[in-house]
């Protein structure tokens, strides 16, 4: 791989990942409305939850870095609300950040992707296995749609060479919860590193063509008392 392009890079696994493809002299492009700090990055500033924007930016992918190896998506937001206080403008955001910024992207640049035989990988969540959570309608609810969004680019896909990989993620020590709520998270040493799961995104990425490994779960270890 010699090109990435990365939804979300400016923190959390996005920029773990940033991190590792530069240590490995891989470009990484990333695509968020902050801008990654890591020296070396190009940044495409782009509100995911603008339309404008979104445009704006594939069409400066096709004209300048159309020849990326593979997508990451990482952007989302968490939508924590209790299901009756939950506002209609933070399920809009949140649809349109998790679910519908991403799975457009993708659909623009579609072609680029098919031509590139690029892979694309999109991040989900454990909740989007089960019924999620307590206080997570709306995250959960974009999750299964980012889900079934990427099950159907895999169908697109199933006679290219390109690979769609959906990953299950856990909770990793990252500052999402904070720049969402201003809370942070509860012993985070019992949390997934951000650096471990990039290493095992970049891994997934690196495999043989003839290896597609479509769907995956990287969970933190439950404690269990008792």
């Amino acid at each position: 791989m010699k090109k990435i392009i990365i939804l979300g890079a400016s923190d959390g696994l996005g920029k773990a990942i940033a991190s590792l493809c530069l240590k490995e002299k891989i470009e990484v492009i990333n695509v968020s409305r902050t801008a990654c700090d890591i020296p070396g990055v190009v940044n495409l500033a782009c509100d995911l939850s603008i339309e404008e924007d979104i445009n704006n930016t594939s069409n400066l992918i096709k004209e300048k870095y159309n020849d990326f190896d593979a997508i990451i998506n990482c952007a989302a937001i968490v939508a924590m609300e209790k299901i009756n206080e939950i506002t209609y403008s933070k399920f809009e955001r949140a649809f349109k950040i998790n679910t519908i910024a991403p799975l457009y992207l993708l659909s623009l640049l579609f072609d680029n992707i098919v031509k590139n035989e690029a892979d694309i990988l999109n991040i989900g969540t454990t909740a989007d296995l089960k019924a999620g959570f307590n206080d997570q309608l709306a995250y959960t609810s974009t999750k299964y749609g980012l889900r079934g969004g990427s099950y159907n680019i895999g169908l697109e896909l199933a006679k290219t060479k390109s690979r769609m990989i959906y990953v299950h993620c856990g909770g990793m020590n990252t500052r999402m919860h904070e720049k969402d709520y201003g809370l942070k998270i509860d012993n985070p040493e019992e949390w997934m590193d951000p650096i471990d799961v990039a290493d095992i995104i970049l891994y997934l990425l690196k495999l043989p063509k003839q290896i597609e490994i479509t769907e995956i779960t990287i969970s933190r270890k439950k404690r269990r008392l008792g």
